[in-house]
């Protein structure tokens, strides 16, 4: 297999991705945040470190955190609030016009970001944040640095007390992650899900992970993927199985079940999964074994990035290269990343 970019490798390094992150993060002299409404801006891989952090959060945490990928700011959001900024690359369209909001709005602003412009405002004194030098993503692409943006994130998010998160938990959930990979069969879910639309189901709280997973087996499987979450499928998409015609012969449904789902989400699964046997329906599961919250949400992103890995070797696919969003960002005259 061609693999231009060291994706493979980026992969084996996530773990450390993750240590590294935090440590330049956390290890930052940053000030205390006393708000309570924190927004996360980002795009990408940036936007899902957000989203795995305000699920974990909103089961665990006693701040609302709002994840907004988009330009500016919504309008609900005032000087009671603070922006994280989290761009890989510095120079996120998206991210630097929530900043200009932001002052306009005497918002208070963090940022966490390997340079660019955003770098360039941290370094100034504009904001407090944090400038991390990545050394575990040889491709430099952001589809393969989730480790980065959410160990950077984390990392700057326990440091200023927007979360309760301590050093020594933060790294039980990545020793966890780093042993339970090993016992990963992900090819052999891999040759189930190829030349079909996977399609992951997931609970609160880890939304935020199943996100993650849909898009880096969009970004590198090459692969069209949806999500579904319980119970909300319950009330509409065991009905969606009867048109187009042939097509659920396409699909394959993947559960993430866990310890941390409620007994009805539980009792939910088993009933849907009866359902899909009695439709005929591809499906199969992965039993989560991280022992809390975080280390199930690494889980997630991390088997579907494997996925995605070898969905490309199986279709003889450089899991590398994305020729389409370079062009995107060419016509649109944005940094490349």
């Amino acid at each position: 297999m061609k693999d231009s970019l060291d994706i493979e490798k980026a992969l084996n390094l996530f773990p450390e991705q993750l240590r590294e992150a935090w440590n330049q993060s956390y290890s930052v002299d940053l000030p205390r945040n006393t708000s309570s409404k924190i927004l996360i801006s980002g795009m990408g891989g940036s936007s899902l470190a957000g989203r795995i952090v305000a699920s974990i959060n909103e089961a665990e945490g006693t701040s609302e955190i709002v994840v907004y990928n988009d330009y500016g700011l919504p309008g609900f959001v005032n000087s009671n609030w603070t922006l994280i900024a989290n761009t890989y690359s510095g120079n996120t369209e998206e991210t630097l016009s929530a900043i200009e909001a932001a002052k306009k709005r005497n918002i208070k602003i963090y940022a966490v970001t390997s340079g660019g412009k955003v770098g360039e405002m941290i370094s100034s004194g504009q904001m407090s944040g944090a400038i991390l030098t990545p050394t575990t993503n040889p491709s430099n692409y952001p589809k393969s640095a989730l480790g980065v943006s959410l160990g950077g994130l984390l990392g700057l998010m326990a440091k200023t007390g927007m979360l309760d998160l301590a050093p020594d938990y933060f790294e039980k959930s990545v020793g966890e992650l780093t042993e339970i990979r090993k016992t990963w069969d992900v090819k052999s879910v891999a040759s189930k899900m190829n030349q079909k639309i996977p399609a992951l189901i997931a609970a609160r709280p880890l939304l935020g992970s199943v996100h993650a997973g849909r898009n880096v087996i969009n970004e590198i499987g090459r692969t069209f993927a949806t999500f579904f979450d319980l119970p909300e499928l319950d009330h509409h998409l065991v009905e969606a199985t009867m048109f187009p015609k042939d097509l659920f012969q396409e699909i394959y449904y993947l559960f993430f079940e866990s310890s941390l789902y409620s007994e009805k989400i539980k009792t939910r699964i088993k009933i849907t999964k009866d359902l899909f046997i009695e439709q005929g329906l591809n499906f199969g599961e992965m039993k989560l074994a991280g022992s809390n919250s975080l280390t199930q949400s690494l889980e997630i992103p991390h088997f579907c990035a494997w996925l995605a890995f070898y969905i490309s070797d199986l279709n003889g696919v450089d899991p590398g290269p994305e020729p389409w969003i370079l062009k995107l960002k060419d016509l649109l005259s944005q940094p490349l990343h």
